[in-house]
């Protein structure tokens, strides 16, 4: 095999050979590595090599070189054929991973994918996964989720239900996140607790490695600076990733990643991938807390916009009301004068005629029917108004003394007894005299009203602590649940004749005062209805300023 080629000489000048290259003097020294590396290229040596079977002399010291070189191959392509299935492992990990990341705008979905493909063995595998976010609000970095096995029995039994199952990386991450995601959650309260760092400690391992944004690989724990020792015993475990969570310069949260259950050590290649990894899962966190924060903005928007709605169709109502009640008020007020007079005439005929006197009975009909017209023209005329009532200091035992003074004939003449029962030395109180006359005396012909055959009623004040309490009871059949909770409504009555607008209107003026009405009895016990009005702070016992 000598045919004018080299490869059989020890050592060769630069002219042997042309395929030996400027810089490769070695070679011109090494007949091995002349072979391997030059030899092939040399259409003289393949020639020879061709007829190695026919000339079995000096070419047989080829054949140990070629086997140790056959051998390294083999050995490299089976390192470059593990790599290749590893990579295409990764890339489809990567594929599903992303599909996640990219079409979901749950945080906590996100999260969820995120530490399942970390602690999954068709991801990263590493056994625990602890993920902090920055809390803008505590100025701190909280520990949010964990993902991992408690103790190494949980590990073995969920690794080997993952691995009968078969499931895919996403088939994993959804069942997690919708079966266990508040069960694990609960599992690493106090751990989670215990990680949580003010962002203000500048020197402490977490918020180092944040501000930095270098990932880190710890081998010992122990031995770094501004780590708490409650910390490093609450993990549990020396060694971990530190792999800090950055958007656009935006510290988004820290991810904690260990091997707590079987101690594997953390290789370069770990880190290296959990740093790839950590970038898509920054921005998709960050994707789906401006998602959050912006539906939360639009459900205000909404409700802005429901408000502004409500206050324009408010408005037209107004408008429309304030017309009607301009009607009724030249309406009421033309029919108001000859009723009055007619009431009036008949209160005075009624004095002077006895009570056997057939007339005596027509005549309380009139004076009973013109009154309940009265009532029913102020209720209108009321209703109408604003309610925007003019404060004034009144003495609320005057306010009572006066209403039963003007009562007084209506409750003779439906044989009531009447009891004042007035609390002395109460503070004096900022209201609306007339709109609280209105009130008193429509709980008061309410009274009236529900007794038909006479009775008792009485009327009370009294102050407890800031509260101030006018009181009217009655003796009548009471009133029943259902009533009594639609008693207040605009409209509603129990009357045939009855406009419905008394305590409806009280309400809406106690509401005006910052009052409330309570109204208290059952079937057959009697009726109580309580005013109660606040104090003023700064007490006012001087004479009555208003009337």
């Amino acid at each position: 095999m000598d045919n004018g080629c080299c490869w059989h000489k020890e050592q060769i000048a630069p002219e042997d050979c042309p395929y030996v290259r400027p810089g490769e003097s070695e070679l011109l020294l090494n007949r091995k590595k002349r072979i391997l590396k030059r030899c092939f290229e040399c259409p003289h040596f393949m020639e020879g090599l061709k007829g190695l079977d026919k000339d079995p002399g000096d070419p047989v010291s080829l054949v140990p070189c070629l086997l140790d070189e056959l051998q390294a191959l083999r050995i490299q392509t089976r390192e470059l054929s593990g790599q290749i299935e590893v990579r295409n492992r990764e890339v489809k990990f990567l594929h599903e991973v992303s599909l996640v990341l990219q079409t979901s705008v749950d945080r906590d979905e996100v999260i969820a994918m995120a530490l399942t493909a970390v602690t999954s063995g068709k991801g990263f595998g590493l056994n625990r996964a602890i993920l902090l976010l920055v809390d803008k609000e505590r100025h701190s970095l909280k520990g949010y989720f964990a993902v991992g096995p408690g103790k190494e029995e949980d590990a073995g039994r969920l690794w080997r239900e993952i691995e009968d199952h078969n499931y895919t990386l996403r088939e994993m991450a959804r069942l997690f996140f919708e079966q266990r995601m508040a069960a694990e959650r609960e599992k690493f309260k106090g751990l989670l607790e215990k990680l949580s760092t003010p962002l203000s400690r500048g020197d402490h391992l977490f918020i180092r490695t944040l501000n930095g944004q270098l990932s880190r690989h710890v081998e010992d724990l122990s031995r770094e600076s501004g780590i708490d020792p409650e910390q490093i015993a609450a993990l549990g475990v020396t060694e971990v990733v530190l792999v800090p969570l950055v958007s656009k310069e935006r510290r988004i949260g820290l991810l904690i990643a260990d091997n707590v259950i079987n101690r594997r050590p953390i290789s370069t290649e770990d880190l290296h991938s959990l740093e790839t990894f950590a970038l898509p899962v920054s921005f998709a966190i960050e994707r789906a807390a401006l998602y959050e924060r912006l539906q939360e903005e639009l459900v205000k928007l909404t409700e802005a916009h429901q408000r502004l709605q409500d206050q324009q169709e408010l408005i037209l109502r107004m408008e429309k009301m304030a017309l009607v009640g301009k009607i009724t008020a030249n309406i009421a007020h033309s029919i108001r004068n000859p009723l009055t007079i007619i009431g009036g005439f008949a209160r005075s005929l009624i004095k002077n005629i006895p009570p056997e006197d057939e007339k005596r009975r027509h005549i309380e009909s009139i004076v009973r029917e013109a009154r309940r017209l009265e009532e029913v023209l102020q209720e209108v005329l009321n209703y109408s108004e604003s309610l925007h009532p003019t404060f004034d200091l009144w003495d609320v035992n005057q306010l009572a003394t006066g209403v039963y003074g003007g009562l007084r004939e209506d409750l003779e003449l439906s044989v009531i007894d009447c009891r004042l029962d007035l609390q002395p030395g109460l503070p004096m109180i900022q209201l609306d005299y007339k709109k609280m006359v209105y009130c008193l005396r429509s709980i008061i012909n309410n009274a009236i009203e529900a007794l038909p055959r006479g009775g008792s009623l009485g009327i009370r004040t009294s102050g407890v602590g800031d509260d101030l309490q006018i009181t009217v009871t009655d003796s009548g059949p009471g009133i029943s649940p259902d009533v009594l909770r639609s008693v207040t409504s605009p409209f509603f009555s129990t009357k045939e004749e009855g406009s419905g607008l008394g305590l409806s209107l009280c309400a809406r003026i106690l509401e005006a005062h910052g009052a409330t009405l309570d109204i208290e009895g059952c079937e057959g016990d009697g009726t109580a209805f309580t005013i109660h009005m606040k104090t003023p702070k700064e007490e006012n016992h001087g004479s009555t300023s208003g009337g």
